[in-house]
């Protein structure tokens, strides 16, 4: 089975993702609507005022969780560095989520304010995502997908 076409079935099914941050080793857990590129790169918005999005900027070294069936025990485990997206690549990364979740023109005005509390786009570049499957692996759930040379950029 194609592990990475598996992982891009998992992103498309799913819109939310449990992201975990840390600062002082206190850990932090929240959730976040997302979009991911063809190269698994993993989008989201939110404010640079939110503890995750301030976490990010002093600890880019963060972990996420995609749930995809509960009960048929299907979900991604995924580490990686994340960062604001830079202003310059904005304008792709909102067409992404518009293609997800609807064009609101709003959203790409308040990003490109830049403003120092306002929305901001982030993403999550994954190095490793660990995938549990029972369902197209059930003699070895847990399998393992490196992203450290396919997500080169």
């Amino acid at each position: 089975m194609d592990l990475k076409k598996l992982i891009g079935e998992y992103f498309g099914s799913c819109k939310a993702m449990q992201l975990a941050t840390v600062n002082e080793d206190q850990p932090w857990l929240c959730t976040v609507y997302f979009v991911v590129d063809n190269q698994m790169n993993i989008y989201w918005t939110s404010t640079k005022m939110r503890r995750h999005s301030k976490e990010i900027i002093n600890t880019p070294q963060v972990a996420a969780t995609i749930v995809r069936d509960v009960d048929r025990k299907q979900a991604l485990q995924i580490v990686g560095e994340a960062f604001m997206v830079d202003l310059s690549d904005v304008k792709s990364v909102n067409k992404l989520y518009g293609d997800k979740y609807g064009d609101k023109p709003e959203r790409l005005k308040e990003v490109l304010a830049n403003d120092p509390d306002g929305r901001a786009y982030w993403v999550l570049r994954p190095s490793h995502i660990s995938l549990w499957d029972e369902v197209n692996f059930p003699d070895q759930p847990k399998q393992e997908y490196d992203l450290g040379i396919d997500n080169e950029q």
